[in-house]
């Protein structure tokens, strides 16, 4: 049993390590070994899958309440969760994308891509490492998009408010047109002047594969979401 338990132990916390490779780094090995040993003692797994395994990491982050929990600093559900993300992507299905070259128009049907998440960080989890830990977040927050691409790349890229505002409007199926108009209520910017600054943005997005034109949902994958993070 002691064999056993070791093993199971040993396989569990060098799958967390090598996705949580920075926040590993950070926590230092005697912490984080207590950590990974607080989770597998605690934590009640909702997946029998082993590439869940981070996933549920995240829930038990964002469940610690406990004083008697090994202490985490505060950016670590946000910086597991930028990590996780990589690994998400790598894994998600594939989608039936309508990837092409041709610019997009004012009138075409474009949405996100499902294989692109936006996402807002109140730390700015993309510079946190072993020689920079911020205690507090900044007064702005950090905005990403991390996306696969045609060829199966994982990337991410820094991004700013208005545009997520405009991918979560493309992705509720709000014509863009529309988009534009919401955006110009919101900003005050005159809406003939967004939607040239929208399509400049979306041929930018579209080449990179972040924004596609609209295909059938029912085939393409659901972004995963975690408590607390965007």
């Amino acid at each position: 049993m002691r064999v056993y338990a070791r093993l199971f132990y040993n396989n569990i916390e060098r799958f967390l390590a090598e996705t949580f490779r920075v926040f590993h780094a950070i926590t230092g090995n005697e912490a984080w070994q207590a950590l990974v040993r607080d989770f597998l003692r605690r934590h009640r797994a909702a997946s029998p899958y082993f590439s869940h395994i981070p996933e549920e990491f995240l829930e038990y982050l964002g469940n610690i309440k406990d004083a008697g929990q090994p202490p985490t600093p505060p950016f670590a559900l946000e910086l597991c969760h930028y990590e996780w993300v990589r690994l998400a992507l790598k894994l998600a299905p594939d989608a039936d994308c309508a990837y092409d070259d041709v610019p997009l128009g004012v009138n075409d049907a474009v949405a996100v891509s499902p294989l692109a998440w936006p996402l807002r960080y109140a730390f700015p989890v993309q510079g946190i490492g072993p020689a920079r830990q911020p205690d507090v977040p900044p007064a702005r927050p950090t905005f990403l998009i991390a996306w696969r691409d045609r060829h199966d790349t994982v990337r991410v890229t820094a991004s700013n408010a208005t545009t997520l505002r405009l991918l979560q409007l493309l992705d509720e199926e709000h014509p863009l047109r529309d988009c534009c108009a919401a955006l110009a209520t919101e900003t005050g910017v005159p809406a003939d002047q967004l939607v040239h600054r929208a399509l400049t943005a979306l041929n930018d997005l579209r080449k990179r594969d972040i924004v596609v034109r609209r295909a059938p949902l029912a085939t393409w994958p659901r972004r995963p979401t975690r408590p607390g993070v965007t």
